[in-house]
């Protein structure tokens, strides 16, 4: 296992800057060289998470618990026309290690398992801790009922075959509207796959489904009402903080938009489950190997809650630090 010094950038404030980058040649009278041809769009978004690994104690009691997490790029003018903050985003109930009642755990330690661009011999997938004797410095929203967490991190993309998610590519609820998108539109989000995480190289699934309600009423979660969409996408255990993707293009608004636009929608928190007797409950989607029969409805926080707590005042006082002081936060 590496060092979270090898794995990770510091956890405190994480800068990320874009530097135009110039070099000469001799001339030659040979074709250029085609650009490389990106990555499809599905294995770019496969790229973007993480799998959250915590040990924590519930009384005497230890338990694993996993999660998905993913990076977003939070632009800033100040860094440049292309610099700007990068930071891991989850559920709050993922970073915080909820029980089966809502209510957090102590947290032993944390986890995160990233793919690396070369291979340790035939090992591309590396874990390093966030913390190894307790949890990681998450920010939650002030807002109890908004199921998310975030940290400002970002792994060394020239050593991890990672893709950011930038601020830009949030569904925001003004989007939809103005693109007039409605249930029965496609979704799918990559998460943790428990029942095969990869051995030798991290494998995020991709699963796909429609989006199923849009409620204007916020919706009762684990005794708290909670702002969600429902989608008609079989999520399970580990699945909580695995972000959950749209595609605009199509036929909306009197229009046809040709290629592809995928959006962030929102992040997977919970389930809809039911019981022998068919009652529906909604429960979380991190894996604590207790079994539950899923009725293959979702339940995600959508994009404009993620958007408003990377807003949050306290993630901005950090980047305003960075300026105060061009020391803080880094290493």
């Amino acid at each position: 296992m590496a060092s979270v010094k090898s794995l990770l950038c510091a956890l405190a404030l994480v800068v990320v800057t874009g530097q135009a980058q110039t070099q000469t040649s001799p001339q030659s009278t040979a074709a250029p060289q085609a650009a490389p041809t990106p990555d499809p769009a599905i294995t770019q978004i496969r790229k973007s998470v993480a799998f959250i690994k915590l040990r924590c104690r519930n009384g005497n009691q230890e338990v694993d618990v996993r999660g998905t997490g993913f990076f977003v790029f939070y632009p800033d003018s100040r860094l440049g026309a292309t610099g700007g903050f990068g930071y891991l985003v989850t559920n709050r109930h993922v970073a915080l290690c909820w029980n089966d009642l809502g209510q957090p755990m102590q947290v032993e330690s944390i986890s995160i398992t990233l793919n690396r661009n070369q291979p340790d011999g035939d090992n591309f997938a590396q874990e390093g801790f966030l913390n190894q004797h307790g949890n990681a410095p998450w920010i939650v929203p002030q807002d109890a009922s908004v199921d998310l967490a975030a940290i400002p991190l970002l792994p060394d993309t020239n050593q991890f075959d990672l893709k950011v998610i930038s601020v830009s590519m949030f569904a925001s609820s003004e989007l939809l509207k103005q693109r007039e998108i409605v249930e029965g539109e496609p979704v799918f989000f990559a998460g943790f796959f428990y029942q095969f995480p990869g051995t030798k190289r991290m494998e995020p699934i991709v699963r796909q489904g429609i989006l199923a309600m849009m409620p204007s009423e916020k919706i009762p979660f684990v005794d708290i009402s909670e702002r969600l969409y429902l989608a008609d996408l079989h999520a399970f255990g580990g699945n909580s903080g695995s972000p959950v993707f749209i595609n605009l293009s199509g036929y909306h608004n009197g229009s046809m938009m040709l290629g592809q636009d995928y959006r962030l929608l929102g992040v997977v928190n919970g389930e809809v489950t039911e019981d022998e007797n068919f009652n529906l409950e909604l429960t979380t989607t991190v894996l604590r190997g207790k079994g539950r029969a899923n009725s293959g409805v979702s339940t995600i926080v959508p994009a404009d809650e993620v958007r408003a707590l990377l807003d949050d005042p306290r993630l901005q006082k950090l980047r305003d630090d960075r300026f105060i002081n061009p020391r803080a936060g880094l290493r």
